[in-house]
């Protein structure tokens, strides 16, 4: 087919052809020419490039732009998680904290004259500890002490509280619940002490590691000496007995009795509580042996004197029980008669 298109025309059709505008027969006429015509054919490369390179250019700008806000929504996210889990961590560290715990404070009480409050005085153990939001339930005859244990922050700074209890119609003090810690029965303090000797109370003298647990919650290595057990449970009475290496003094052997006199309240079965030492202060192949210490029916005689004794030193009016292995049946009972052996022979449990 004949080109029948100058340059000039082309040159003028070229804008319409490159952006598609032309109809279909001036389209081939157009390509009709810029097949035989080296000019114009350059000259559309030189129309046609840029406009490429430029669309692309814009193509490629937009897409970082995109990719850009992309980066901008992924870091904000990522900050606002991050500071709401600082915020929530915060939160629960210095201002809701935990349920208040009795092994996080110590604790001493004082009942009111007249009897009719309870006063307890609690100190963190901790000193990045504080506690707030104290409150007390009563049902049954059961007081509880509840609160919340969090960081010391400038919101919440004091890590001692002062809580008072009634006592009307209450007959026992919990921290931190019934599940927690007794703090008071019947009139008297139950010191953790207590709670942790009676908890290590046997049937039976048979056992040594039971019987060793009662000398570890009392120290007895570290306040009387080194010293080894024996036991005798083939017969009748059921004797237990710690012979020491060295000679023990008076102040040892007065814990040490009062040691004897709780082995024999927390061991069911036992009647005998001895314990044997050297006699003289530089032990020698012939050195005698002193032994000391109470049996099951001394000790029953001897309880209404200490109780007396005690109630003379404090104004009490406490009732002897019949057997010492009877203060073991409540906390309060027991710590009782943890009183009345520090005021006889000067130890404290």
């Amino acid at each position: 087919m004949k080109n029948d298109l100058t340059c000039g025309v082309v040159r003028d059709l070229l804008p319409g052809y490159l952006e598609d505008l032309l109809g279909e027969e001036s389209r081939e006429a157009v390509e009709r020419h810029l097949a035989d015509c080296p000019g114009c054919a350059a000259r559309r490369e030189s129309l046609g490039a840029p406009a490429g390179e430029e669309a692309a250019a814009r193509e490629v700008d937009y897409l970082k732009q995109v990719k850009q806000v992309n980066r901008k929504r992924i870091v904000i996210s990522v900050l606002a998680t991050a500071a709401g889990l600082l915020g929530a961590l915060l939160l629960k560290l210095f201002v809701i904290g935990t349920p208040f715990q009795p092994q996080s404070a110590a604790v001493t009480g004082t009942v009111q004259e007249g009897g009719e409050e309870l006063v307890l005085e609690l100190v963190s153990v901790g000193s990045g500890n504080a506690f707030h939001g104290w409150r007390v339930e009563i049902e049954d005859g059961i007081a509880c002490v509840y609160a919340r244990d969090v960081l010391v922050s400038p919101l919440f700074q004091d890590g001692s509280a002062t809580v008072t209890v009634p006592l009307k119609g209450v007959y026992a003090v919990w921290l931190g619940g019934t599940s927690g810690q007794l703090v008071w029965q019947d009139g008297v303090m139950i010191s953790p002490k207590c709670l942790e000797l009676l908890d290590a109370a046997v049937p039976y003298c048979g056992d040594p590691t039971a019987l060793g647990r009662i000398a570890d919650i009392l120290n007895a290595g570290e306040r009387a000496g080194s010293y080894t057990v024996s036991m005798q449970t083939s017969k009748r009475p059921y004797t237990w007995t710690m012979e020491f290496t060295e000679r023990i003094f008076d102040r040892q052997i007065a814990f040490m009795t009062s040691f004897s006199i709780l082995c024999l309240a927390l061991v069911d079965n036992l009647e005998e509580a001895y314990f044997v030492y050297p006699a003289l202060p530089a032990p020698t192949l012939e050195c005698p042996t002193a032994r000391s210490g109470m049996t099951l029916e001394g000790l029953e005689l001897a309880l209404p004197a200490l109780v007396s004794e005690y109630n003379e030193a404090h104004g009490t009016d406490w009732v002897p029980k019949a057997s010492v292995k009877d203060y073991t049946r409540s906390p309060a009972e027991f710590q009782r008669l943890l009183l009345v052996l520090e005021n006889f022979y000067g130890w404290a449990f």
